[in-house]
């Protein structure tokens, strides 16, 4: 017995450290090309710098200071702070209701899942593109359109549709994934709690209220949670299909940040865009964590 207990300890002790030899290269991993590139760009975001400058003054806050002057930056924020609320809020409300009523499908629920998620894992610039050519004037948006009687629109080119035109894309092209993770949610309630509610004569608006929303509270904070932090950060789509376009209807920060940084060289000032961007996205995540935690 002793001599099992010994083997078996030797045995405990070698999968400890199996277990740290592996655990030590991811954490430098995440060190090396996640934490430090966030922390040089915090110190960069202090400094008058360029990839192609010599010289690189600090001047402490200035660029802090020089977004909230900058008519650019205030424009972009506007505009992300637009996009976030609209994706969250239609994202998340169209995906729970869409997921409901998948799983209430039967057996064709696994091909309707196959095919919302198939978006997902297109291409985003294929995806990108094929959007561009259906608000194209000609496209195919305006062709249906033209036949209901209604009259062509500028999706991509009135400053007023621009933006709703990149939320509507958004909110296709994610909307798969945010599905998953309900129909998932929703196939671990117990289906004892739907028959007491039927036995108790509640309606199925009832059922949704009182029984599927509550056990789901949880799944709604992680899609509202991932939902702000993938909205904040659009950009390839107002790269490929508006540049930040018509008259900075669709500039979003990180579209911002990469005009400064990339096509201007201010590697500083976009840092510290990327900065602002950052506390932004962790005060949004707090809040909702928050609010969850009060409920």
């Amino acid at each position: 017995m002793r001599a099992l207990s010994f083997n078996g300890r030797i045995r405990t002790l070698s999968e400890r450290q199996a277990a740290r030899l592996l655990l030590l290269p991811t954490i430098l991993f995440f060190l090396l090309f996640q934490y430090y590139p966030i922390l040089k760009s915090l110190v960069i975001s202090f400094f008058d710098y360029g990839l192609l400058r010599r010289n690189t003054p600090f001047v402490g806050l200035e660029n802090y200071l020089r977004q909230f002057r900058d008519p650019l930056f205030l424009s972009a924020l506007g505009n992300t702070l637009l996009f976030v609320a609209g994706c969250v809020a239609v994202g998340v409300a169209l995906a729970l209701f869409l997921a409901v009523l998948v799983e209430s499908s039967g057996r064709w629920a696994k091909v309707y899942r196959t095919l919302y998620f198939m978006p997902v894992v297109t291409s985003l610039m294929a995806t990108a593109m094929v959007w561009r050519w259906l608000y194209a004037s000609n496209g195919l948006i305006n062709f249906l359109l033209t036949l209901v009687g209604l009259s062509p629109q500028g999706w991509l080119l009135d400053a007023e549709l621009a933006l709703p035109s990149l939320m509507a894309l958004t909110v296709w092209k994610n909307l798969g994934f945010d599905m998953i993770l309900f129909a998932a949610a929703l196939q671990s309630i117990p289906s004892e709690y739907y028959e007491v509610a039927r036995l108790e004569g509640a309606t199925p608006w009832q059922a949704f209220r009182f029984v599927t929303l509550p056990s789901l509270r949880s799944i709604v904070v992680l899609v509202g949670i991932t939902a702000v932090i993938r909205s904040f950060q659009v950009f390839t789509i107002v790269l490929a299909m508006t540049q930040g376009g018509p008259v900075n209807a669709t500039r979003t920060i990180v579209y911002h940040i990469y005009e400064q940084g990339i096509q201007y060289d201010e590697m500083g000032y976009a840092s510290a865009a990327a900065a602002v961007l950052l506390a932004l996205i962790g005060a949004m995540t707090y809040l909702q964590m928050r609010i969850d935690r009060k409920r």
